[in-house]
């Protein structure tokens, strides 16, 4: 983020980077809480007001990851098969409007969150932080909709960017190979890293996030958990919590731009680059 924030020449997928880094760092800020509850069995000890606040805040910030990373993929699908539509729209203070209005969606989404979440207390002496819902009925329509606003309707979306990314790609880069015209714009190197990019990104967001939703579900129609399934689960929550540590430096370090940055940051040779840099950009023409 903070690369970002002093680049000088933002671009638009920048912009993205930043919001999705953003939405990471506060979904691993609220994990000491949660983890803190579940290393002592399950009991709150921050009160009702901070119980509102980490769970809603966990709920907001796994929508807004999930929906900046859907208009992410549709970004990167019109900037490289469609680079001359809806250019008007491709502007960096538009993406700021459109990231703000993400984040404004995804506290809308997380309202029953907000609503819902408070102490529990159990007659056993147990107060735990969880979502009140009054009826098993409440918790399958709640569970549903969680899991296809943060998970099962951006997967098919960001899947489908990315495939006809890659098939535009690999057509292009096959019609110029049948002719014998090697374009400059579509070089055997950036389709190899291009493929490698996709899959990464894929692959994190299927493995990180896909069981923690998947066995929301399945807890719908588990009676009584057994060890094994509250070992699965626990994992999964895991990984989802490691992917959200990890998702910047995936998305970010896969940018060429970004590590030219880095190394003229945090390298002596960069740091004297960036020096001359600033100093020709400032010398007065003759």
């Amino acid at each position: 983020m903070f690369l970002h924030y002093r680049s000088p020449k933002k671009t638009v997928p920048d912009v993205y980077m930043c919001n999705l880094a953003g939405a990471d760092l506060v979904h691993v800020t609220v994990m000491p809480f949660l983890i803190h509850q579940w290393a002592r069995g399950g009991h709150w000890v921050f009160g009702n007001t901070l119980c509102i606040v980490i769970s809603s805040l966990d709920n907001c910030n796994q929508v807004a990851c999930a929906v900046i990373m859907t208009a992410m993929s549709l970004d990167r699908y019109l900037a490289l098969v469609h680079p001359f539509r809806l250019t008007s729209l491709r502007t960096r203070s538009k993406t700021i409007w459109i990231n703000l209005c993400v984040w404004a969606v995804a506290g809308v989404l997380a309202l029953p969150a907000w609503v819902h979440s408070e102490v529990l207390r159990f007659p056993d002496g147990l107060e735990s932080c969880s979502m009140n819902l009054v009826s098993r009925r409440a918790l399958l329509w709640y569970t549903i909709y969680q899991t296809l606003v943060s998970f099962f309707l951006p997967l098919p979306l960001i899947l489908l960017c990315y495939i006809l990314i890659l098939c535009y790609t690999w057509r292009m880069y096959q019609r110029n190979n049948k002719a014998r015209q090697y374009s400059s714009s579509v070089p055997r190197d950036r389709v190899v890293r291009l493929t490698k990019t996709v899959l990464v990104l894929v692959a994190v967001f299927l493995v990180s996030v896909g069981p923690y939703h998947v066995l929301q579900l399945v807890n719908l129609s588990v009676r009584r958990p057994s060890l094994a399934y509250h070992t699965c689960y626990y994992l999964s929550v895991c990984l989802s919590y490691a992917a959200s540590s990890i998702n910047p430096f995936i998305y970010i370090l896969l940018s060429g731009h970004f590590r030219l940055r880095l190394r003229r940051r945090c390298t002596p040779q960069g740091q004297r680059l960036n020096r001359t840099t600033q100093h020709s950009a400032l010398r007065p023409s003759q």
